[in-house]
């Protein structure tokens, strides 16, 4: 059962504070967390955090810190369940090349984008090619730990101050663990950015 539940940690306004791995069981009244990379002191500097499971077995929870023990646990109070919506909307800039393949629209090839940000139940890119509301499409997101290849429905047209369209949209069909995949790369960057702004 260790390790069975993973965790990222935020704080009341969603910014990462740290990874973390629940070492009791979620019905606990008693949270233990065991928080990973040295980052405990970030997590104590606070007195209710959030805690984003990793897996949609994990319960998402508002907990109130109790206490440290030893260099790297937590324990907690769980307060209040999240919204399932908490997961998904973690949404993170990030700058990477990748490429649209057609599943229903009327273009063939590939055609190239860049994407702007991404979260947990989509992502915003920017594409010099003019895409139909509602296409469906295939496309490569490089920044989790082995490419994935996700589909996504186009939900909009994005205002944005660059000559190319920026688009947003939904990912569609995403099995748990391509989704578990993004959620880890979508907190790992947010780490990376927190980190490069210090």
């Amino acid at each position: 059962m260790k390790y069975r539940y993973r965790y990222i940690i935020t704080d009341s306004q969603n910014c990462p504070l740290a990874r973390a791995f629940l070492e009791t069981h979620p019905n606990q009244t008693t949270w233990r967390i065991r928080v990973l990379d040295g980052d405990i002191g970030r997590v104590m500097e606070h007195e209710i955090v959030n805690l984003i499971g990793m897996n949609q077995d994990n319960p998402a929870m508002t907990g109130r810190i109790l206490s440290q023990e030893g260099e790297d646990v937590v324990t907690l109070k769980p307060v209040d369940p999240l919204d399932e919506d908490m997961r998904r909307s973690l949404r993170v800039p990030v700058r990477f090349d990748s490429f649209l393949y057609p599943i229903t629209g009327s273009w063939e090839g590939r055609i190239p984008v860049v994407c702007h940000d991404i979260s947990c139940g989509g992502i915003a890119f920017f594409c010099a090619y003019p895409l139909k509301i509602a296409e469906v499409a295939e496309i490569v997101v490089p920044i989790t730990t082995q490419p994935l290849i996700l589909q996504v429905r186009v939900l909009r047209l994005r205002p944005s101050a660059s000559p190319i369209s920026l688009y947003s949209a939904k990912f569609v069909n995403i099995i748990n663990d391509e989704e578990v995949m993004v959620r880890e790369a979508v907190f790992c960057q947010q780490i990376r950015n927190r980190d490069a702004r210090k």
